[in-house]
């Protein structure tokens, strides 16, 4: 028997924790207007709120989200809705200004994010606004291939191409998205930490003493594999909440300013912080799998 043959009482009680979060909006979407904490005048939905994901997802690597969204708005404040036309503006001027970001001098893409933010706007300028033309591709994999290589390290090189994917996934959350028009049958979710984690305690890797794949294209098939079968019409829904599996909830502080280093006795302590699927969900009362959870609060 295979493991789905063998797992179906599991595998329903992992849909009704899937269906848990049906309604949550990904954590970037709060620092958009209509969010708990708006930096930007913008929805996501709207165009420039969409280019702003775009850039977001092109920056998103080797650093932490509410850190990330510092940057953004602090870019944001310098140029307004002259950001969207960096392409055009003196380079000189944009690396100045992102010098000025002292507590970021140890991230592995500082020196390169005046490259990346210049290559994603002249992405823009090519191909205009960003849901239409998703939908006019009709296949999420042709995109994430065109995204890969148009924009400067996006991640042409990479088997997993994670900043293009997670930016696919951004758009089917979208108020009024359609994403049965681009996310094929081929189409793929990019995987993360706790989508492994999720699989090693709810899924076919419990269990396990060597995982099933040896190169990075087959990693990214098999997870795949296991969402479409958890929601074949959509798999696009079981990203959020396999990743927020045991998460740490990140965007429970808001981004401060002004962006100096916060070393030594001067650090600012973070907020406490609870398990991401926990604060969604209302608590482990709420959750199908919180029996068999080794993270759940005492029932």
């Amino acid at each position: 028997m295979t493991w789905v043959e063998r797992n179906r009482v599991q595998i329903e009680k992992i849909r009704s924790y899937v269906l848990g979060f049906q309604n949550t909006r990904p954590p970037v979407f709060e620092w958009f207007q209509g969010g708990r904490e708006p930096l930007f005048p913008l929805t996501p939905e709207s165009d420039r709120g969409t280019a702003l994901l775009l850039c977001y997802c092109a920056l998103y690597q080797n650093i932490r989200p509410e850190k990330l969204i510092r940057v953004l708005a602090y870019l944001w404040k310098e140029y307004d809705v002259d950001f969207f036309r960096l392409n055009k503006l003196p380079f000189e001027d944009l690396q100045s200004r992102m010098r000025r970001l002292t507590d970021l001098e140890d991230w592995v893409l500082h020196p390169k994010v005046p490259g990346i933010l210049r290559s994603v706007c002249d992405f823009f300028f090519k191909h205009g606004r960003l849901a239409p033309w998703i939908q006019a591709q009709g296949d999420g994999e042709t995109s994430v291939g065109i995204l890969c290589d148009e924009i400067f390290m996006m991640g042409k090189t990479s088997a997993f191409k994670s900043k293009p994917r997670y930016f696919l996934w951004l758009l089917t959350q979208l108020p009024g998205a359609e994403p049965a028009g681009f996310w094929s049958e081929r189409t793929m979710l990019p995987i993360t930490p706790g989508h492994l984690r999720f699989l090693r305690e709810f899924g076919p890797l419990k269990n396990r003493r060597h995982s099933p794949w040896v190169t990075p294209e087959e990693k990214l098939s098999y997870c795949n594999r296991f969402f479409r079968m958890l929601a074949p019409e959509n798999p696009w829904t079981v990203y959020a909440p396999l990743d927020a599996y045991l998460k740490s909830n990140g965007f429970s502080k808001a981004p401060q300013f002004p962006m100096v280093a916060t070393t030594g006795k001067n650090a600012q302590a973070d907020t406490e912080r609870k398990w991401l699927c926990r604060d969604i969900l209302g608590g482990c009362l709420q959750c199908a799998l919180a029996p068999d959870c080794p993270g759940r609060e005492e029932l």
